[in-house]
């Protein structure tokens, strides 16, 4: 049996650090204040901890307070968002996705509804990937590297690289030299990608992937970058097809390079066998089978 304190304490609680009042937290919580004072010193016995400094000024968190309202917060984050799943009109056919940001935004997105065409039933839900360890999902699309989906998951491909920049760094209709602009870089955690490293090194030129440039959280905020001229960008084909077939970027150099990394299917254990997941699976590799096919490029723009 789960030691825990009830579920009235914890919302309690939570609001109460919210607002750091125990009258507005009982108003919130619909209860009167005795019983919000009530319940927060018997929180407090059972942890054998004061949260909360009380004074004439007000209340403050206590260093045990701070430390389990994150805690408090995400799990009642999850049950939260469990109970709305169980209430959906049809929830076996409600598909929770995770996937990475890039990828959800210009590829997945732009394709679903091929996906809810081949099962008008199915009804999908994207999860952000910053709640991967507090939220239930289904299947997840992650980006890496090959041996990251060895354990993990089923690997889809990876990336093809190219170096692209906008029509308007034109200047009489030329484009300048790489290390004329700005190179926009992608970044994983704290690092940059190996995604002009490996370009400069196929191209013959030398590396920038170490000096002077503009760094980006995800691939999407790169893309956006060189859109509107800010710099050249080595980048993933399959993410900017659309750019390319309008003109918005152009590929500068034949160079097509396989990258280090791409995408893989993760499925937690036990959701491999639900309805939902496979049709899923099926259709995405499906549809990444078809990226060499689609993928129809302009007319390069010469070398730089």
């Amino acid at each position: 049996m789960r030691k825990l304190p009830s579920l009235s304490m914890l919302r309690l609680f939570e609001e109460t650090c919210r607002s750091l009042s125990f009258s507005k937290a009982a108003d919130a919580l619909f209860i009167t204040q005795s019983a919000a004072s009530r319940q927060m010193k018997q929180l407090e016995a059972f942890l054998g901890r004061d949260l909360f400094i009380r004074s004439h000024s007000g209340l403050m968190l206590t260093q045990e307070a701070i430390l389990l309202l994150p805690v408090v917060r995400q799990s009642l984050d999850i049950l939260e968002e469990g109970i709305r799943h169980v209430q959906l009109p049809n929830p076996l056919q409600h598909l929770r996705l995770q996937v990475a940001p890039t990828f959800a935004t210009r590829w997945l997105a732009p394709r679903l509804a091929r996906l809810c065409q081949r099962n008008s039933q199915l009804q999908i839900a994207l999860i952000s990937e910053a709640r991967q360890k507090y939220s239930d999902f289904d299947c997840a699309v992650r980006f890496g590297t090959p041996e990251e989906s060895v354990h993990n998951g089923e690997w889809l491909g990876h990336e093809a690289l190219v170096m692209v920049g906008s029509p308007l760094l034109r200047i009489n209709g030329n484009y300048p030299p790489y290390t004329a602009v700005p190179s926009l870089h992608v970044l994983s955690g704290d690092l940059r990608l190996g995604n002009w490293q490996r370009w400069c090194e196929a191209a013959g030129v030398s590396d920038l992937s170490k000096g002077c440039g503009l760094e980006f959280s995800t691939q999407d905020q790169a893309i956006n970058a060189c859109i509107t001229g800010t710099g050249y960008a080595v980048l993933d084909r399959s993410m900017i097809r659309n750019e390319l077939a309008s003109g918005m970027l152009i590929q500068l150099s034949p160079l097509v390079l396989t990258s280090a990394n791409g995408y893989w299917l993760e499925t937690p254990p036990g959701k491999k066998v639900l309805p939902r997941v496979a049709w899923f699976r099926d259709w995405l590799v499906e549809e990444m089978g078809t990226l060499s096919q689609d993928d129809v490029l302009p007319a390069l723009a010469g070398s730089l």
